[in-house]
């Protein structure tokens, strides 16, 4: 049995506490519910309530803040000064090399040479009981000497590595390996400035255009991501100053610091336990050990920073920081890997197999062309041969050719779809950012690819689907049940000075009476603050019933057992009381204390006690009890073995009734799942009747049946193959630990479930990790479970999960339709150019035209698909298969209807039905028709864009998306431009207004054709 020493009564790693109420203090204004272990309920990290079994301490006052908020205790990590060489001590009697060597060696003898823990804190000028001095100058002096607990980012990626990153890119090289071969050929061509220079530059500028536009995105996301790094690493973490508990910024912790630990918690720095009660640490990402280690202060009180508390609770003093301990030193090594980008492998595969293609038929229309040239059948404009042997001079010849071959290589660049990847990119910025709105923030790129192919969701009931605001709604205590708890005419017929006893002294949370303020504040995790509250209406004076009996000995809470329990000295006897699951506290109650302090056999009102439970989660409340045993002196038990087993003959002294309402939006998030095709599954450890009725609350279920609703032990029965053919047909696992949620998780899989699970505590991390897509809370998360996680969901709520969903799906489907609108551009633009030299023996489009053509796609075309607003439709259909391809039958259809419609228009064309020459075909006619030809095919594009933007849209609805009408603006004036005024430069003549509106209406009968037969595509699962 733990004894606990008078000198350490000091609330350090959950032991009593003696300090005044007005010490302690909010550092933060932050009001994010603290993460507890809900010691009444019996629920553990999983399920919301994550705050570890730091039951003893009465400094607990102080909610942990939201994971993303800094702290300003003291002077900020960033302007401190730098840090002194290891052999300055700045005043301090120890050196920080010293302090390094102590714990990276573990060594005890040296430890001990100082005077064990209590030595170190002396020369480090820290007490043990209230911290080291909340000054700011004493801050920035510990940071100065001993060095601040900041990691070095390491410096990112220059913008010109993204640009040499760019170039390597396969789709980029055929690009500008095309560039380089009709430069080439335009300086042997040694023509005019018009048919020479313009187009070497428009082809250098294509390329460096989507050589630039790629690297600044990626570069971009790149400064972006390194930024939520640095947000993520920012965790709160509770230290002792100046006697008062805080919570400070993970990079404001110093050396010389104390700091509590507790169940989940992640170690802040390396430092040396001087109070443990049953903790239990891993350290594999450190050393690399898979064994979980006990830690005692005797024989091993040494930490590492980055370990975590997997079990109990302690408290330590801080030895070193930042980039002195073996985490920052890891860091520090850690190799940079490229992370695959979502949609990446197959767009790569669709973008060099599409490049093949173009090149093959690129090649193909070259050597047919320069064929029929040699042959005699290419004609001029008067009908003559263009080459006649013996008379064709070389120059003449070598002109044709280099003319051919520069075209060839116009629409190699032209087709080759190198925008698919930019598009990817802006697409993909755009939606983490608007997530990053919504409170979602992307750890892994991956993920907003799978996410939205999710087909089931396995969500944590308390904090996620509820609200995580608890309070005590009905009660039974004293043989009497009441539901108005506000009426204190009741309580003087219950046994109150027991309940206030166990309620005070079996909690890790707090009361505190500021100064000036009538109601008290209540710190500690929700369940407990409910308990607490009912207390103060019970008349409970917190510190004087803290202080009333001394704690001989703590029984940190179990979560498999679902109880915990405290040992006091009450006058010459003793009281062990005792928390927990109401059933489970039931079972071992015989007795049960009436107002008068009588204890009574349970005996027949078992049955209704049960009653009473049953009717209370059938309300879906939450069921906690209070009970407590008396033992004469020498009879309490010495061995922590027997401390830590229930008895069988407890006095039952209360139950508690406490409600989480569901969160305002649940209930339409959960509906709009459904309407997705999604499954909800929420699991939970409540009992089976308060999960069946927040499940109801919540819509995930519609009866009472049960049909849908398991406990744990009895899935864990089932067989392997008996689980998987039974997972899909469950909504609720109830009474379910981390390893239950595991095996639901792989049922699920092994089904073909598309899964996203969320995670809390330190135990979820395997849960997370054999997901498809895990999701971490926020505020009630552990650093362990974000660290694990795709995706950070920042204010817990279930809504904004549905909204992740909602934005990737929207991501899917932008992508989908720029695909769509690229490979429509790149075969269209072939097979124009193919049948063109093909049939009629002509270059439609010269290779400026073919290259502004490829600025129009690339560029503004991307910019005017990637930023469409999120459809709310895309949650009326089902997930697409996670193995269906991007490109549906409807699309390839749509793509060669509109190549038909572009060849059918090229052969009017030539049949004069449409322009109707009135010349023939003289050079200047042909100049002419080309440049109809080139102008159709923009607005072809043009209305093709509100064709892809219509499948989910009305027109009203793309007419408000302010980036698609700048886009569409800019391309329609920047086309009228070219053709009026900058004729000269691309071989283009104006056109009269009859000649325009044509052009307008081929585009807009583009759209019609790709809109019938076949309706609008839609994103469906095939």
């Amino acid at each position: 049995m733990c004894r606990i020493s008078k000198d350490l009564e000091s609330g350090l790693g959950g032991y009593y506490v003696s300090p005044a109420p007005a010490d302690i203090e909010i550092v933060m204004g932050a009001s994010a519910p603290a993460p507890a272990d809900d010691l009444e309920a019996g629920t553990n990290a999983q399920d919301g309530d994550l705050e570890a079994h730091d039951q003893r301490s009465s400094w607990w006052c102080t909610p942990l803040m939201s994971w993303r908020s800094r702290p300003n205790d003291g002077a900020s990590v960033r302007d401190s000064p730098e840090t002194e060489p290891p052999n300055a001590t700045g005043g301090f009697e120890i050196r920080l090399d010293n302090l390094i060597q102590v714990v990276r060696d573990r060594d005890l003898q040296a430890l001990n040479q100082y005077n064990e823990v209590g030595g170190v804190s002396t020369l480090l000028k820290t007490d043990l009981e209230k911290g080291i001095e909340r000054r700011d100058d004493e801050i920035l002096k510990r940071r100065h000497v001993f060095g601040s607990n900041t990691y070095p980012c390491k410096k990112g990626k220059t913008f010109w590595s993204f640009v040499w990153k760019a170039c390597q890119f396969p789709l980029s090289l055929v690009m500008i390996i095309a560039v380089v071969i009709n430069s080439l050929l335009l300086r042997i061509k040694r023509k005019a400035i018009h048919d020479g220079l313009y187009v070497e530059t428009c082809a250098i500028s294509a390329t460096v255009l989507d050589i630039i536009l790629r690297a600044y995105t990626e570069y971009k996301q790149s400064r972006q991501f390194e930024k939520f790094t640095e947000e993520k690493r920012n965790v709160p973490q509770d230290v002792i100053r100046g006697g008062r508990r805080l919570s400070v910024s993970s990079y404001d912790i110093v050396v010389g610091d104390i700091v509590p630990l507790k169940n989940g918690c992640q170690v802040p720095a390396d430092g040396v336990l001087f109070v443990a009660n049953s903790l239990k640490i891993d350290e594999q990402e450190i050393t690399g050990s898979h064994l979980i280690v006990q830690k005692d202060i005797l024989k091993d009180p040494f930490l590492l920073s980055g370990s975590k508390v997997i079990e109990g609770i302690g408290t330590m003093l801080v030895t070193s920081v930042g980039t002195n301990t073996e985490w920052g030193k890891k860091i520090e090594t850690q190799p940079e890997t490229d992370e695959e980008k979502p949609f990446e492998v197959y767009v790569k595969r669709l973008a060099i197999s599409a490049s093949w293609l173009v090149i093959s038929l690129a090649s193909i229309a070259c050597i047919v062309q320069l064929c029929r040239y040699f042959n005699g059948r290419t004609k001029k404009s008067d009908g003559t041969p263009m080459y006649i042997t013996g008379s064709t001079t070389l120059n003449e010849a070598m002109e044709f050719v280099i003319k051919s071959l520069s075209f060839g290589m116009g629409t190699i660049i032209v087709a080759v779809p190198v925008g698919l990847f930019i598009a990817v990119l802006l697409n993909l910025a755009n939606t983490t950012r608007k997530m990053m709105t919504d409170n979602a923030l992307v750890q892994t790129l991956s993920a907003c690819e799978t996410i939205g192919y999710v087909t089931t969701i396995l969500c944590h009931k308390t904090g996620i689907l509820t609200l995580n605001k608890m309070s005590v709604v009905d009660i039974w205590a004293g043989g009497i049940r009441t539901q108005d708890v506000d009426d204190a005419s009741h309580y003087p017929s219950i046994p109150t000075e027991l309940i206030i006893q166990g309620i005070a002294q079996n909690t890790n949370g707090s009361v505190v009476f500021e100064t000036g303020i009538t109601e008290p504040e209540i710190y500690g995790s929700p369940t407990e603050k409910a308990i607490l509250s009912w207390g103060n209406k019970l008349g409970m004076k917190f510190d004087e019933a803290r202080s009333g009996s001394p704690v001989v000995h703590v029984i940190p809470f179990n979560p498999k057992k679902k109880y915990g329990g405290v040992a006091l000295q009450v006058g010459t006897g003793h009281h062990i009381h005792w928390k927990g699951s109401a059933k489970v506290i039931l079972n071992s109650c015989k007795w049960y204390m009436d107002g008068a302090n009588n204890r009574i056999a349970v005996g027949e009102q078992r049955r209704e006690l049960e009653g009473i439970i049953g009717d209370m989660c059938m309300r879906g409340m939450r069921c906690a009890a209070l009970a407590y045993q008396s033992y004469e002196l020498g009879s309490l038990p010495t061995t922590d073995e027997e401390l830590s087993t229930l008895p069988q003959d407890l006095v039952l002294l209360a139950i508690f009734g406490i409600k989480d309402p569901c969160r305002p939006d649940t209930r339409d998030a959960v509906e709009l799942c459904k309407n997705g095709g999604i499954k909800v599954c929420m699991v939970t450890e409540d009992d089976v009747s308060t999960a069946q009725a927040i499940a109801m609350e919540c819509g995930i279920l519609r009866d009472t049946s049960g049909q849908n609703i398991r406990t744990a032990a009895q899935f864990c029965d089932l067989t392997d193959l008996e689980r998987e053919q039974i997972s899909g047909d469950i909504l609720v696992l109830a009474q379910a630990s981390p390893e239950d949620s595991l095996l639901f998780v792989k049922a699920l899989k092994r089904k073909g479930y598309v899964v996203a699970a969320t995670g809390m505590g330190i135990h979820d991390t395997k849960t997370l990790r054999t997901a498809d897509v895990s999701l971490a809370m926020g505020i009630g998360g552990t650093a362990a479970a974000k660290e694990n996680s795709d995706i950070i969901i920042l204010d817990d709520s279930f809504a904004t999960i549905v909204k992740v969903i909602q934005w990737c799906r929207y991501l899917y489907t932008n992508i989908q339709r720029y695909v769509l609108f690229r490979l429509t551009v790149s075969v269209s633009a072939v097979a124009i150019c193919v049948v063109e030299v093909v049939f009629y023996d002509a270059f439609p489009l010269n290779a400026v035209q073919l290259l502004l053509l490829n600025l129009i796609v690339d560029i503004f075309g991307a910019l005017a698909l990637a930023y469409r607003p999120s459809a709310r439709k895309l949650m009326g259909k089902p997930p697409v298969g996670i193995r269906d391809n991007i490109i549906t039958k409807t699309m390839w259809f749509k793509m060669v209807i509109q190549v038909i419609y572009l060849v059918l228009l090229l052969a009017l064309l030539h049949s004069d039905s449409i322009l109707k020459l009135d010349h023939g075909h003289t050079a200047d006619t042909e100049k002419l028709k080309n440049t109809f030809i080139f102008n159709s095919l923009v607005f072809c594009l043009v209305f093709n864009e509100f064709e892809i933007r219509s499948g989910e849209q009305t027109l009203k609805e793309i007419l408000r998306d302010n980036m698609f009408i700048i886009t569409i603006t800019a391309t329609v004036i920047f086309q009228i431009v070219l053709i009026e005024f900058l004729g000269i430069f691309i071989s283009a003549v104006r056109l009269d207004l009859k000649k325009w509106l044509i052009s307008i209406l081929v585009g807009f009968l583009s759209q019609v054709a790709t809109r019938f037969p076949l309706e609008a595509y839609q994103y469906y699962r095939h």
